[in-house]
């Protein structure tokens, strides 16, 4: 399936002002860009920008020194994802002693995923399923019945347990609480963010994704436990432990911006099931 992302940022700065920004598509998670484009003003630094690849997410990262004035980023690709289904029930959790180190980080507990504080909660509730994909799309159900979607309702500081207990929050919200409950049983589980087709307004999106070992081997599956948009049809941009490590810029100082513009269509989708509802990061 192809699916055309991209999206516009603009900044005004009163001064030189570094960004660090992920928005370009990964190139990875059964994903193929195709073709892209990435335009960035030029800045105080004659050298351009410097673009990083992570080793471990595949998360691609740009510096940049902006202004002083008005900067407009703008990005586009074609990417080219594998929507190849699979038999939920032939996807299943590793033991721990099998899981690969470089998973283990998302296991542990994080800033906005205190797991730790989850343990009894997620062995009651879950502990009894078929562990796997099974289990995972559990949880994603349980968040997507008990917590309601609320823009406003959380601020910045929010965690999992914030969330839990109020029962309202956004996009990141809920893939922080799904993230949280599956490290509680042991389950490598990481926060993405991603272009996703059939949001109404667009916006970035945010998902969880978990560390499984399917009939081709261990790989990362994605799970969106607010149902805005399929699985299917999302194009991950960066992945992190939580919202901290996935920003999609990081201004090195005070700028005055507008809302990002995103732009996301999956070429040749016969279902285009939207949801009324905004996305909020």
């Amino acid at each position: 399936m192809e699916i055309n992302v991209g999206c516009t940022l603009r900044y005004q700065m009163a001064s030189a002002t570094g960004f660090v920004f992920q928005i370009e598509a990964a190139k990875a998670d059964s994903q193929f860009v195709k073709s892209e484009l990435l335009t960035i003003p030029a800045g105080p630094d004659p050298s351009g920008y410097t673009s990083f690849v992570d080793a471990i997410t595949s998360t691609r990262k740009v510096r940049a020194m902006l202004g002083p004035g008005v900067a407009e980023i703008n990005y586009r690709a074609t990417v080219d994802v594998d929507t190849t289904g699979f038999d939920p029930n032939s996807v299943y959790e590793f033991d721990f002693v099998n899981l690969p180190m470089d998973s283990l980080e998302y296991v542990a507990p994080s800033r906005y995923c205190p797991s730790d504080t989850f343990t009894q909660f997620a062995n009651e509730v879950f502990g009894g399923i078929q562990r796997g994909h099974v289990r995972i799309q559990a949880i994603s159900d349980w968040v997507y019945s008990h917590i309601g979607y609320q823009s406003g309702a959380t601020g910045p500081s929010s965690t999992a347990v914030d969330v839990f207990h109020s029962g309202q929050g956004v996009c990141r919200d809920f893939a922080h609480l799904g993230i949280s409950l599956c490290r509680a049983l042991g389950i490598p589980a990481r926060y993405a963010s991603v272009y996703a087709d059939g949001l109404v307004p667009q916006d970035f999106h945010a998902v969880f994704q978990a560390y499984l070992n399917g009939p081709t081997g261990g790989r990362w599956f994605t799970f969106d436990p607010t149902r805005m948009s399929s699985s299917d049809f999302v194009v991950r941009i960066a992945a992190g432990r939580d919202a901290a490590d996935v920003a999609f810029a990081w201004p090195q100082g005070e700028v005055a911006f507008e809302a990002p513009q995103v732009f996301v269509e999956a070429m040749g989708r016969q279902d285009r099931t939207r949801s009324s509802l905004a996305i909020g990061n």
